[in-house]
């Protein structure tokens, strides 16, 4: 009886100390995910403040965005210039068993992370009054798992001035030790914002994505984009457009060495200022890409745009010159780019192209000559677009255009209007061969072989001033 209530008592206990020993490897787990997340240069995450207790902690931390993405979005520094600032003040409930009021788990972890966001660091007011979630799951393997539950909202923006409308959003992001590995899924179901000067509309928003850390450091893995419609309305410009189901499917994998990557766009209906067009592919591939020059280009990038204030010039010419130095490495492997399908339906008639450009790797003398370079390059290009279809699109823009200075006009004025405008413009790249015309039907055929690019079966020159034109 004694030894059972002895066993007890040091289970109780150790239940009862167990959070606060859990404290320390909760904080060093912490510093670990931020400092693997800093290494992104995208945010930059800094802790500000951190109060320990025995069954939680609390931690102010301060995000702030990195170079890169500071000198992208430099309109939204503030009145000072300096870089605007998130403060997250958590509460880190430690493990290996955390109860949050309405969130328990019996899966033992090193802490659960409760974030909100703050409007600054002196004060507890929220940056947004909305009762949302962010819950940061710090597994006992080094894995994390942020879960992330914005509720519905209803209500006036702007001052009054529009009203929005939202049915909230849902995020669930896992991520392995040290960022090797991410699995993320996003659902944003609805949001509508309508004002006096226009709305918009955005219907069942999805991201799944997979990927790891691959050959040479590099982001291999898939990822699919959904949208079940947008719709756009701009009253002062007179831009009004709706797409539906609209998808984009990517995937990049190693082979060996080298790296292919194969994204594929799809729109099931565009409608634009009373013109319907679609169904819409489009579909690129890059194939053969040196991992090895990829990752020292990608390098260079990060390195480059984390120094901040630099101007973009010399910015340009720094990865310029590494693009240039890595040149020979990236065609060695015979890279490929492949559009294998452009098409755009309507009722009008069918856009139809497609596009591939390869380098010989036959011939390596020519590849690390940087004048040489041009003959180990075949391209072949071919289009077709219906003359109803430039018809189409020229009434749309039309419509836009005569909307936003309030002319009047007729739906056969309008396409005669839309009619000579594409007749104007398409006559002299008829004239110089750049498009020849079947019928209805304008088309283009190019193709780039030893040094030399031809044009619908004629050889295409660049004279002395700098213009372009078809061999005689």
């Amino acid at each position: 009886m004694k030894k059972s209530m002895i066993l007890l008592l040091v289970l109780v206990g150790g239940l009862v100390a167990a959070p606060f020993g859990f404290s320390f490897w909760a904080e060093s787990r912490l510093n670990g995910l931020l400092d693997d997340l800093n290494e992104s240069g995208v945010v930059n995450f800094t802790v500000i403040k951190l109060d320990r207790g025995w069954f939680s902690t609390e931690s102010i931390i301060e995000a702030e965005m990195g170079a890169s993405l500071s000198q992208k979005m430099k309109k939204l520094s503030t009145a000072d210039g300096e870089t605007p600032v998130l403060i997250l003040k958590n509460t880190i409930h430690h493990g290996p068993f955390p109860f949050i009021k309405g969130h328990f788990s019996p899966v033992p972890v090193v802490a659960t992370m409760d974030t909100h966001f703050l409007k600054s660091i002196s004060s507890d007011e929220p940056l947004v009054n909305m009762d949302y979630s962010m819950l940061t799951h710090l597994g006992l393997g080094g894995n994390s798992r942020v879960k992330v539950d914005i509720p519905e909202w209803d209500g006036p923006i702007e001052s009054g001035k529009a009203n929005m409308q939202w049915k909230g959003l849902q995020a669930d992001l896992n991520l392995s030790k040290g960022l090797d590995a991410a699995d993320i899924t996003i659902n944003a179901p609805y949001l509508n914002i309508k004002g006096e000067t226009g709305s918009m509309l955005l219907e069942s928003l999805t991201v799944d994505s997979m990927s790891t850390v691959g050959i040479e450091g590099l982001s291999l893995g898939s990822a699919q984009f959904k949208i079940a419609k947008i719709v756009i309305e701009d009253k002062k410009t007179g831009v009004d457009f709706s797409i539906n189901d609209i998808g984009i499917d990517s995937e990049t994998t190693a082979t060996g060495d080298s790296i292919n990557s194969v994204t594929q766009f799809n729109l099931a209906t565009f409608t634009m200022s009373g013109e319907k067009f679609g169904p819409g592919v489009f579909s690129l591939a890059f194939r053969n890409l040196d991992a090895g020059a990829i990752a020292r280009i990608s390098n260079k990038y990060k390195e480059v745009s984390s120094q901040g204030n630099v101007p973009p010039e010399q910015m340009n010419m720094m990865l310029g010159a590494t693009l240039l130095s890595e040149m020979s490495n990236l065609l060695q492997k015979g890279p490929e780019i492949e559009m294998s399908e452009i098409s755009l339906g309507s009722s009008s008639g069918k856009l139809m192209g497609n596009a591939r450009l390869t380098v010989d790797n036959s011939r390596p003398e020519l590849l690390t000559n940087p004048m040489l370079i041009k003959d180990a390059i075949i391209g072949e290009v071919d289009l077709e677009i219906p003359e109803e279809l430039l018809v189409a699109m020229n009434m749309a823009a039309l419509r836009q255009e005569f909307k936003s200075v309030n002319i009047q006009y007729t739906e056969d004025q309008l396409q005669s209007m839309a009619k000579s405008r594409v007749s104007k413009r398409f006559a002299p790249l008829v004239a110089g061969n750049i498009f020849t015309k079947a019928g209805n039907m304008y088309k283009f055929s190019a193709s780039f072989k030893n040094g030399v690019p031809t044009v619908n079966g004629k050889p295409f020159q660049i004279p002395l001033g700098g213009g372009m034109a078809p061999g005689k």
